[in-house]
C-alpha cells in the first residue's frame, strides 16, 4: 500500500517590482493626510488663541472721595466734589497711559453714590489695548496710580483725600 498526498499548494510570491510599486502611492497619501491634518491643527490654535485675547479690553473702577463732596444735579450722578475736589465730577476725564508717558485710551466718570460722608464714582476706559508693561491710570488731573494688565483688566479702585 502506497499512500499519496496531494500536492502541495504553489505559494504565491509576489515580485519585489510589485510590492515596491504599491508602496510610494500609500506612502504619499499618508504623508498628504498627515500635512493637512498638521495645517489644520495649527490653524485651529492659531484662530483660538487670536480669538481668546481680544487686543484690546477695557478698565472698569471706582474712585472713592473720602471728604469735599456735596449733592450733585447732574443726572445719574448723587454726588460730586466740593471744596478743592471740584475738578471731580461728571465732566471728569479718565487716562490710561503706558510705561512710557504714551496716551492709550481716555474714558470718563460714568456716575456715582453717596455713601454716607463718601462720594464714589464709577468709571470706564474702553478700548484700551493689551500688552503695555504696566498702565498709569489717572482721574482729572490727581495724579496716576500704576496696574499691570492682570490688575487694570479685574477692575481699579482708588481713593481720594485725608
Amino acid at each position: 500500500m502506497t499512500i499519496q498526498f496531494a500536492p502541495a499548494p504553489a505559494e504565491f510570491t509576489e515580485s519585489d517590482e510589485h510590492v515596491e510599486s504599491r508602496f510610494w502611492p500609500g506612502f504619499a497619501v499618508g504623508v498628504c493626510a498627515a500635512t493637512v491634518i498638521g495645517a489644520l491643527t495649527a490653524t485651529g490654535f492659531l484662530l483660538n488663541e487670536r480669538m481668546s485675547a481680544p487686543p484690546q479690553f477695557s478698565i472698569d473702577g471706582t474712585i472713592t472721595l473720602v471728604d469735599g463732596s456735596t449733592y450733585s444735579t447732574t443726572p445719574g450722578f448723587e454726588c460730586e466734589g466740593d471744596r478743592g475736589y471740584d475738578d471731580i465730577s461728571s465732566a471728569a476725564a479718565v487716562r490710561v497711559s503706558d510705561e512710557t508717558g504714551t496716551l492709550l485710551a481716555k474714558g470718563s466718570l460714568t456716575g456715582s453714590v453717596r455713601e454716607g460722608d463718601f462720594c464714589t464714582f464709577f468709571f470706564t476706559v474702553p478700548d484700551v489695548p493689551r500688552g503695555a508693561s504696566f498702565y498709569d491710570i489717572e482721574v482729572s488731573h490727581r495724579g496716576s496710580v500704576s496696574y499691570d494688565e492682570a490688575e487694570a483688566d479685574s477692575g481699579v479702585h482708588l481713593t481720594l483725600g485725608r
